[in-house]
């Protein structure tokens, strides 16, 4: 685990989350505060500072507890949704 530790080594401290993906075959996902609209195309994972749009084909949410869920399907995209500020800049 010393990548991760390279990898968040410069993060604010603050709880951020995790993200695992087997491109064409799901992923799971740690630090979920909720889930927002969901498809076999589309699923919205809400964590507790950004959220993400997981686009893809066949996508089920298989397990989901505890702030980990776990999708299955094929996972074509991961992007991450910026919220807009208000006065639209």
């Amino acid at each position: 685990m010393r990548l991760y530790d390279e990898v968040f080594k410069n993060a604010d401290g603050g709880a951020f989350s995790r993200c695992i993906v087997v491109p064409r075959g799901g992923g799971y996902f740690e630090g979920v505060k909720s889930v927002g609209d969901f498809s076999a195309e589309r699923i919205v994972v809400c964590f507790p500072r950004e959220t993400v749009e997981v686009e893809g084909r066949d996508l089920t949410i298989k397990k989901y507890c505890d702030g980990d869920l776990q999708l299955s399907g094929q996972i074509h995209s991961i992007r991450v949704v910026v919220p807009q500020t208000e006065g639209g800049n």
